[in-house]
């Protein structure tokens, strides 16, 4: 979920109060690293991640 979404939703003034309340899953950032490295990988070599 969007850490902005979650900042409205808990009513904080800033990002930076919302992280010290949400922690992500070692699940979820295992599965985001392969996916950021994939997507910059992408966007240098000029192909759309898109799909």
């Amino acid at each position: 979920m969007d850490l902005v979404a979650i900042q409205q939703m808990l009513g904080n003034w800033t990002v930076s109060s919302t992280t010290r309340c949400v922690r992500p899953s070692a699940t979820f950032v295992e599965d985001a690293c392969p996916r950021a490295v994939a997507s910059t990988l992408a966007e240098l070599g000029g192909k759309d991640t898109t799909s």
